[in-house]
């Protein structure tokens, strides 16, 4: 397993300058996660990832993850009923490898923790991405399954928020869904953006300051 990734205070300030195509060469470490789980959603969660790397969302087929996944199709019924909570399992799966990446900076503000975090985030997805650039695809033309799910991207963004220190405070299931929204207008920049990730983070940064104002303006203190 690689160690945690750690972050300075300045590392933001040079990402989002001129310079920052020079900040870092692309990872190249491991999954940190990588390795069969006993928990039997966590192998879900993995396997639909892994056929995603070669099937649409719309043609991937649950008995086919649970075969992959090594899961009786019977408790198919139990533990993943439908795709909406297929989607659940596979963030619940990204923000599990984002935990294996992340530490605190100490003395960090709640935005910069925040930004790190994400950032985190993007970088456990990176082993990934072909599957990911499948399920935006797919949720793209499927805003059904999207608003059925709402409720695991906000626990996946309330669980990032939680890593980073960040889910006290009034409004704390807005800010979850905000947040949340955030990363998914984030992802299809990551999912375009080059190995050292400056667009990624510059949209990251900007939008999570919007989202800061936004709060700042008309969260009650």
């Amino acid at each position: 397993m690689p160690a945690k990734r750690t972050t300075s205070k300045s590392r933001k300030a040079r990402v989002l300058s001129p310079s920052v195509r020079a900040r870092r060469p692309a990872r190249t470490d491991t999954d940190p996660g990588a390795g069969p789980s006993a928990d039997p959603r966590q192998r879900l969660g993995a396997a639909a990832l892994k056929l995603l790397a070669k099937t649409p969302w719309n043609e991937l087929q649950l008995t086919k993850v649970a075969r992959t996944a090594g899961v009786p199709r019977g408790e198919l019924l139990t533990l993943c009923p439908s795709k909406v909570e297929l989607v659940s399992l596979i963030l619940t799966e990204l923000a599990r490898k984002a935990d294996a990446r992340y530490m605190a900076e100490a003395g960090a503000d709640a935005h910069d923790r925040l930004f790190d975090v994400a950032m985190s985030w993007f970088e456990a997805l990176a082993p990934d991405k072909r599957a990911l650039a499948a399920l935006y695809a797919g949720l793209k033309r499927d805003p059904v399954t999207v608003l059925a799910a709402r409720s695991g991207f906000a626990a996946v963004a309330r669980w990032l928020m939680t890593l980073a220190d960040a889910d006290q405070g009034p409004w704390v299931s807005a800010r979850s869904l905000a947040f949340a929204l955030v990363l998914f207008r984030v992802l299809p920049v990551w999912l375009d953006d080059d190995a050292d990730l400056s667009r990624t983070m510059a949209r990251l940064d900007s939008d999570l300051r919007r989202a800061d104002s936004f709060f700042e303006r008309f969260a009650p203190r």
